[in-house]
Order: structure tokens, then C-alpha cells, then sequence
């Protein structure tokens, strides 16, 4: 399974052998949290099948910032900074995971170079992905504040003329009666 992994095609079988005695096959169900908010990261996640997403707190509301299916990794990995879960990663659907706890980070990249490159190449992709994220939310927030500035524009004008016609239509009235008297 870990040589039809997509992460680890170019990976020599000895290190994925390595990797494999090393692990521990996981079955999680929906709803389950393999990462939680402020809490340690405590493994590397190599997502044989399933779906997890990682949802971050963005000014009170939950953003879903990544997913993660079968052919993934995520979770702590080799020379990254990681250490506290930055929101939560909860399981979608029926997941498969080998997980490797994070005391093996030291020995990855010793027993297997291949694996440690191609993590590497995760963890950019992770960092850009997050960062991507992150400016998307930005963004929105900005746009939101574009609109919410348009419409007070548009409503002060609006509310001038709306209180002008009134004014207009009680002028009219008056002159009305004063001519009629």
C-alpha cells in the first residue's frame, strides 16, 4: 500500500519497509480528531484512504484551511517547526492512516533519505497551501469591509434624497393648501 501511496512512488522499498515496521495501522470514523487545537502534534499521518480536514478559528468561525485524502501526509514531519495543532483536524469519512509517532522524526531522515525528501516537498506544499489559505481569508475580510464601506456610501446619499422627496412632497402640500386658502 505504501508503494501505490502517491507521496511515496520514488521511494525505495527498503525505506518503505522501514517506515512500515515502524508504524501503526489506524482506522478513525467520522468525527474523530487526529490533531486539536493548541494541543502537541503527536505523529506523522500517512493517509492510506479516507478524508481528513483541517479547520482553523478565523475571527469566531470555523474555516476549512486544507483536506487531506488517501495519497496525503500530514501531521508532524521530518524538520519542521510544527508543534502545537494550529486548529483542529477532524476525520469526514472512514479514514485509514499509518501513523508513526513523533519520537521517530529524529530517525527518518537517517534511515530514510527518500522519504525525509519527498516530506520535504509536503511540507512546502503544506506551508504555500496554509499561507494560500490564510491570504484567501484575508481577502475575503478586506472585500467584506469594501462592501460593507460601498453600502454605507451609497446608503448615506440615498437617505438624503429619500429624505429631500419627503421634504419636496410636504413643500408641495403646504403650497398646495396656501394656495387654495
Amino acid at each position: 500500500r505504501l508503494q501505490a501511496h502517491r507521496t511515496f512512488q520514488s521511494v525505495p522499498r527498503e525505506e518503505l519497509e522501514w517506515i512500515a515496521s515502524h508504524g501503526t495501522l489506524e482506522r478513525c470514523d467520522t468525527g474523530e480528531l487526529i490533531a486539536r487545537k493548541g494541543e502537541p502534534v503527536e505523529a506523522l499521518y500517512i493517509i492510506l484512504s479516507g478524508h481528513v480536514s483541517h479547520f482553523t478559528d478565523q475571527g469566531g468561525t470555523l474555516h476549512k484551511a486544507m483536506d487531506w485524502r488517501g495519497g496525503d501526509v500530514t501531521g508532524q514531519l521530518p524538520y519542521s517547526r510544527l508543534t502545537n495543532a494550529p486548529g483542529n483536524s477532524v476525520v469526514q469519512e472512514p479514514t485509514e492512516i499509518l501513523r508513526l509517532p513523533h519520537v521517530l522524526m529524529p530517525a527518518i531522515p537517517i534511515e530514510c533519505p527518500h522519504v525525509t525528501s519527498a516530506l520535504v516537498h509536503v511540507m512546502v506544499d503544506r506551508a504555500r497551501a496554509f499561507k494560500q489559505s490564510d491570504l484567501q481569508v484575508e481577502k475575503m475580510a478586506s472585500l467584506g469591509k469594501l462592501a460593507a464601506g460601498l453600502a454605507h456610501e451609497l446608503n448615506n446619499p440615498a437617505s438624503a434624497a429619500t429624505r429631500s422627496a419627503q421634504l419636496l412632497a410636504n413643500a408641495l402640500v403646504e403650497s398646495d393648501d396656501a394656495a387654495r386658502a
